[in-house]
């Protein structure tokens, strides 16, 4: 019978067989899993008979461990109706499901996923990595995504982490945020270690990011240039006010540039040789793959990618207001929303053929199709658009064009056709009456242009209220977040990190 051990008498010696308990080999091949030994658990999942959940309980948590996440749900979610599971059998089974709702991604479906595996955890270790795991779900989230989470879910529980998250991201020290949450929800799972120790943590990190930056910090900025004179000026206004909030008084020293990637190696030295100990810029594409092929001296920080460059060491990084990766963000939107073909209207303007060709780039990418492009050049009749669109018709139409140029488009589509478009069709304005004919057009934009009178922002109000609405709104975001960028680039340039900023999660 199984579980029993059985004695056989051979020659005056004896010897024991131990058959393994369904639950025992499950046991096994979870440690196998853990040890990301998947051979070593298959064996385990072996000698577990196929009608027993555990079976089917271990194959799902193999599944998820490695990544196949479809067949995860197949074998686990039929299985989440049966209340007879052991505690262990279904603790495993919702922390696979919360790996598989967390790669949809779906956070407020994957948090309840987490406290379901609680609920059948003894193991004080064990909780505490669920409570770490949970922490680190929504750590990665807005505020936004959090509220909207907040309100999707009807747990207390979940609730109660939602607004642990929500704490820690006001504007106060994290140890009197923490303690806040803590009063409003002294029952809570997290409300003494695990809180505590998030206090403790937080508190380090924000003392460590205060004196990081002693300078001197170098801006190299393309003042000189008439048509970047406005960028620039909104990039420097950005870094400065992010500086004076941190009350950092390192100094900064303002370098321009023409534009011109001959030059910028010599500008780069001469503020080495100033003395700088950190760079923010250039920003031109030709500037920084200039900076790039000769390599930087300090810790740089460039305002826009290299192309094509490959630096031999680890000082040079780039952030900015990537056309491609906006390209690829809307293609990610689509995809989840179940499109798969897309037509593309764009103009003869250099801008929309850059947007069109990085939002093919990036749909191909996703395993869409392009039906077709249609190019609208300057003077051309619209009035033939929307027959032509229904000729060849897709599940959605993405507008590579600037506000004006899809002000005058957009009433020559179907309406019922979904619509994208890149942040340059909004100027910053919710209440433009002449965006009336963009309703229902999905864009992307940053936190900052989208809600510039959200509380998290306040600091940056008064500074940036000179500034134009819209493209140099987002200029003035990029220096802010480059000043924070550079604080963790100074304490831990090659660890991973995530800034909730005001042009969005930057990781």
């Amino acid at each position: 019978m199984a579980g029993t051990a059985i004695a056989a008498a051979d020659s005056g010696t004896s010897a024991k067989t131990i058959h393994k308990t369904p639950e025992a080999s499950f046991q096994q091949g979870l440690a196998c899993v853990r040890q990301s030994d998947f051979s070593c658990a298959e064996l385990a999942a072996a000698t577990i008979p196929s009608q027993s959940p555990y079976a089917t309980v271990l194959a799902g948590r193999i599944a998820a461990a490695q990544g196949n996440f479809d067949r995860t749900f197949r074998l686990l979610l039929p299985l989440q109706v049966n209340r007879e599971l052991p505690p262990a059998a279904s603790a495993s089974l919702h922390t696979s499901l919360a790996l598989a709702y967390e790669a949809q991604p779906d956070e407020t479906r994957a948090l309840e996923q987490r406290l379901l595996a609680e609920a059948g955890l003894s193991d004080a270790a064990e909780i505490e990595a669920n409570h770490e795991a949970i922490w680190k779900l929504l750590s990665n989230l807005s505020r936004e995504q959090l509220i909207d989470m907040r309100g999707e879910s009807q747990n207390a529980t979940a609730q109660g982490w939602v607004d642990l998250a929500l704490a820690v991201q006001r504007n106060a020290p994290p140890a009197q945020s923490i303690a806040d949450w803590q009063q409003t929800y002294p029952d809570h799972p997290a409300a003494k270690g695990f809180a505590e120790k998030l206090a403790a943590r937080l508190g380090s990190e924000t003392a460590a990011a205060a004196t990081t930056l002693t300078g001197p910090i170098a801006l190299i900025l393309p003042l000189g240039v008439e048509a970047f004179y406005p960028v620039a000026d909104a990039i420097e206004r950005g870094f400065e006010t992010a500086e004076a909030l941190d009350g950092n008084k390192t100094d900064v020293k303002i370098y321009p540039t023409h534009g011109d990637a001959g030059e910028i190696a010599d500008i780069y030295q001469q503020a080495l040789a100033e003395g700088a100990q950190y760079v923010v810029g250039p920003v031109t594409e030709a500037e920084v793959s200039s900076l790039a092929a000769s390599g930087p001296g300090v810790t740089t920080l460039a305002l826009n990618r290299p192309d094509h460059v490959q630096t031999p060491d680890n000082k040079l990084f780039a952030f900015g207001l990537s056309i491609s990766e906006e390209a690829r963000q809307l293609a990610r939107i689509a995809h989840q929303q179940g499109m798969q073909t897309a037509n593309i209207i764009a103009t003869s303007s250099g801008l929309s053929k850059l947007m069109a060709d990085a939002f093919r780039n990036a749909w191909e990418a996703e395993g869409g199709q392009v039906v077709q492009q249609i190019d609208v050049v300057e003077g051309t009749s619209l009035d033939g658009l929307k027959s032509t669109l229904a000729t060849y018709p897709a599940d959605f139409i993405l507008l590579a064009t600037n506000g004006e140029e899809a002000r005058n488009i957009r009433p020559n589509l179907d309406i019922a056709t979904p619509t994208f478009g890149f942040s340059h069709i909004y100027d910053g304005l919710a209440y433009d009456p002449a965006n009336a004919a963009l309703s229902a057009v999905q864009f992307v934009d940053l936190p900052w242009v989208l809600k510039p009178d959200s509380p998290a922002f306040a600091g940056y109000q008064k500074a940036a209220a000179e500034l134009p609405r819209g493209e140099m709104q987002r200029w003035f975001a990029l220096g802010a977040d480059a000043y924070r960028i550079l604080q963790v680039l100074a304490r831990q340039p090659l660890q991973g990190t995530v800034i909730n900023g005001l042009t969005g999660k930057i990781h």
